[in-house]
């Protein structure tokens, strides 16, 4: 018997009794079964369960990863055309989320994103996006050929964030634009804020058109009364979600839900199979499997403490003086149908703290990292894999960094900037025309009235300032160089310090 299995036998795998599906976990059974069977491997991959590994990444992950990091051999089913375990684990998850079919990503909720619009959309078709979109869905234009018609939600100016989603500009853009072959939401945002769902379906649907909904920060939202109703409950034909994200799967783990007609389901998966990796990983679709048999069966019950927790620290931070968190009712009285209230966004503006320092404060001072920061807020995901002890700590590091900065607005505790929402350049020619153009690199200031050929995004949250296509104006620049002044993460431009950008030549 090879020595990996001697040391490291497989981890019990409960298998649920008869006539309780939910608690079933097909993947994760049969991973079981086959690191019983002891397996002498001669297939991918090279580490052979762990036995040849390196030590330093053994000892740090432990062996059982390596035993359970499979290829699809007899008994675990084919992700690119799966008819047993991952079948049933995808229709598992299709009804626990409410789909009529539901396809698990490996390549994270990004590569669903690309899928949908590549199964709907041919070269030079129109598609409603909003402009508060993830970068991935425009990588989905770039492969697809599709044109953007961007709409803008609402921003705050205060806080800097994107709001929410109105109807009737849904329903104005779609009047302008007659031959659009889909509508693209983002729903939640990554601040939590939700739009009114089931009337934009409505006003889509009116259109004979999909609504396809970017859902990658709602997992949960099904599986507790008081979240904000998930997005095919509200009538979208498709939701892509990062299962990993607030659920207990891995990173990059994700799932692709769709329900209705209005997809070609046969043209989806094809596109699926060429997007997603061939060497399937099944820690990855075994996380799957597990985080929808967690919420299935306990879903209410750890949410409720997830609840319990945001809401303590939402109301602890808004009584430290300079600090602020808003509510749902905050929310709604600027547009929103409701608010995902796991998402904890805490903004020192008041106090002349920017988020961008807070960040990197906690971190160094109390080795508390927040989801993600910009000049105006820090952001905090709460969920059941948090304590109470956490939160105190959180707490406690903010008492001490506004006790700290009270009073001292100068470059150490960094001052929030009074004017930083992003710009709305002009489309002079598709992402993909763009990106495929003949380019050459000039100074950021010198590019005024050229056509860019890159994206570049804050990131996070991985909303493209400028995106391929459209023509560089002055405005695009002041707000690029104010970023980068301020330390913003900038994502995409081949020149990572933003002092040149790349043109259509």
């Amino acid at each position: 018997m090879p020595a990996y299995f001697q040391a490291h036998p497989s981890a019990s795998v409960p298998r649920a009794a008869a006539d309780d599906t939910d608690a079933t976990a097909p993947i994760l059974e049969a991973l079981a079964e086959y690191t019983r069977q002891h397996t002498v491997r001669f297939h991918m991959p090279g580490h052979k369960g762990g036995y040849g590994a390196d030590p330093l990444i053994l000892n740090l992950l432990g062996r059982c990863a390596f035993v359970h990091d499979v290829t699809n051999v007899p008994g675990m089913d084919d992700l690119h055309q799966a008819t047993d375990v991952i079948r049933q684990a995808q229709d598992l998850a299709a009804t626990a989320f409410g789909a009529e079919a539901t396809y698990f990503l490996i390549n994270g909720a990004s590569c669903g994103l690309q899928a949908l619009v590549m199964a709907i959309c041919n070269p030079g078709d129109e598609i409603l996006v909003p402009r508060n979109l993830h970068r991935s869905l425009l990588s989905g234009l770039i492969l697809s050929g599709a044109l953007p018609v961007f709409f803008k939600p609402a921003y705050d100016p205060d806080l800097g964030i994107p709001l929410a989603v109105s109807p009737p500009s849904i329903a104005e853009a779609l009047a302008q634009h007659p031959a659009a072959r889909a509508v693209f939401v983002v729903n939640p945002t990554y601040h939590g804020i939700t739009s009114d769902l089931a009337l934009i379906a409505d006003t889509v649907h009116a259109y004979g058109l999909p609504l396809l909904v970017d859902e990658a920060h709602g997992a949960h939202l099904r599986f507790h009364e008081v979240l904000p109703p998930c997005a095919l409950d509200q009538g979208a034909d498709a939701s892509v979600q990062g299962t990993h994200k607030i659920l207990a799967a891995f990173t990059q783990a994700a799932m692709l839900h769709v329900r209705g007609e209005r997809i070609d389901r046969a043209r989806l998966e094809a596109v699926l199979r060429i997007l997603q990796s061939t060497s399937t990983s099944y820690l990855l679709l075994g996380s799957l499997d597990a985080a929808r048999r967690q919420v299935a069966v306990s879903g209410r019950q750890l949410l409720q403490q997830a609840l319990e927790l945001a809401q303590g620290l939402r109301r602890s931070v808004n009584e430290i003086e300079g600090l602020f968190s808003f509510d749902e009712e905050w929310a709604r009285e600027r547009g929103a149908a409701g608010l995902d209230r796991l998402k904890v966004t805490i903004t020192g503006k008041e106090a002349g703290i920017s988020g961008l320092w807070a960040e990197e404060w906690l971190r160094k001072h109390y080795h508390i990292q927040m989801e993600m920061s910009d000049p105006y807020n820090l952001l905090a995901i709460v969920t059941f894999g948090n304590t109470g002890e956490d939160i105190e700590l959180l707490l406690h590091g903010l008492r001490e960094m506004q006790a700290r900065a009270a009073g001292r607005y100068g470059s150490e505790f960094g001052p929030c900037p009074h004017h930083l929402l992003p710009p709305d350049p002009v489309l002079s020619v598709t992402p993909r025309e763009a990106f495929l153009a003949p380019a050459v690199a000039l100074p950021l200031e010198e590019a005024v009235g050229r056509t860019s050929v890159e994206i570049i995004s804050c990131y996070p949250p991985g909303i493209p300032a400028l995106c391929p296509g459209e023509v560089i104006t002055s405005e695009v620049v002041t707000y690029l160089v104010l970023a980068r002044e301020l330390g913003v993460r900038l994502q995409g431009p081949a020149d990572p310090t933003l002092n040149s950008i790349r043109v259509m030549r």
